[in-house]
């Protein structure tokens, strides 16, 4: 099923990534079903996946999405697949109430890691959008963000946290943008229902592309409207009133008092800091393990501020200003 042309350049490890498509599912839909034939990377010997490969079974995984059984598509030609998805676009359209027929494209930028290839493989099969540009560096989005005024951003976030989502709803309100979706990976329940009464879109990848196209249309259902004042998403702790620079100058001058309480609680909150950058930064598996950092974070920041509230009543017994 794949082109004699073209040459295998994409490892299973990338395949899995950019279809959303677990390995192991993969090496089972071959084997069973023979879905495509991958090829020996003649570099290396490895499995190897050609574009037509990925767009194939892009195809494939967005109808097993949408209900159908792996044993019922798989064998299809890739113009029978693509068929599927128009009656699937058709039948979501009646179903909201607009006609099928054609519509102004919503001009979309994209940011990510794969989710660019994704977006720019699947744009046969995302009329409704036009991909005006796709970048892995962050500078290069935001400045086209601010450059090209795009309708809507379409970002790949995949461990979101506060502060990424308010980086990404600052960005989008100094840009005008009208609508913001946010493909991630983990998050906590919190955060994603915040942005959500925000009027932000979140999926949780892997994501098809009739999910893609419905998400990103300028024509939001009821209630998820883009708020065009955007409340803070980060619900932190309160900021530091002390840096490391004055904390080392604390725990350095002397004290009318005989213990070394200021130097242990200037260590203390040297080692709650710490802890609170290293909580907002840890590596999460899951869902769950993203919501208890957070919950540590903010612990660990509110714990932070009431020992910051202490030291600042010692300073003051002490006559510093």
């Amino acid at each position: 099923m794949t082109h004699a042309t073209e040459e295998p350049i994409f490892t299973i490890g990338a395949a899995s990534r950019l279809t959303g498509i677990p390995a192991d599912t993969l090496r089972a839909w071959e084997r069973r079903y023979n879905a495509v034939a991958p090829r020996r990377c003649p570099d290396n010997n490895r499995r190897g996946y050609t574009r037509a490969d990925l767009a194939r079974l892009g195809l494939i995984k967005q109808l097993v999405d949408q209900g159908h059984a792996v044993s019922s598509v798989v064998h299809l030609p890739e113009e029978a697949l693509k068929e599927r998805m128009r009656i699937h676009a058709g039948l979501r359209a009646d179903a909201a109430g607009r006609d099928p027929g054609p519509e102004r494209p919503a001009r979309v930028l994209v940011f990510g890691d794969g989710l660019p290839f994704q977006a720019r493989n699947w744009k046969e099969e995302m009329p409704s959008l036009d991909i005006i540009g796709a970048h892995t560096v962050s500078a290069d989005f935001e400045r086209a963000v601010l450059a090209e005024r795009p309708e809507v951003l379409l970002v790949e976030a995949p461990a979101l946290q506060p502060a990424v989502a308010g980086r990404i709803c600052g960005l989008a309100h100094r840009g005008a943008a009208r609508r913001v979706v946010i493909v991630y990976a983990f998050a906590a329940s919190s955060l994603l229902d915040k942005l959500h009464r925000q009027g932000v879109t979140t999926l949780r990848a892997p994501v098809t592309a009739a999910v893609l196209e419905e998400a990103c249309r300028l024509a939001p259902a009821a209630g998820q409207a883009l708020k065009t004042g955007w409340a803070r998403i980060e619900d932190e702790a309160p900021p530091r009133r002390f840096d490391g620079e004055a904390l080392a100058a604390i725990a350095n001058t002397a004290t009318r008092l005989q213990c070394e309480c200021p130097q242990h609680l200037t260590d203390l909150l040297f080692r709650l800091g710490a802890f609170e950058a290293y909580s907002a930064d840890c590596e999460t598996r899951n869902p769950q393990d993203a919501e208890l950092h957070l919950r540590l974070q903010r612990a660990a920041g509110e714990a932070r501020a009431v020992l910051e509230e202490a030291l600042a009543g010692l300073l003051e017994s002490e006559g510093w200003s």
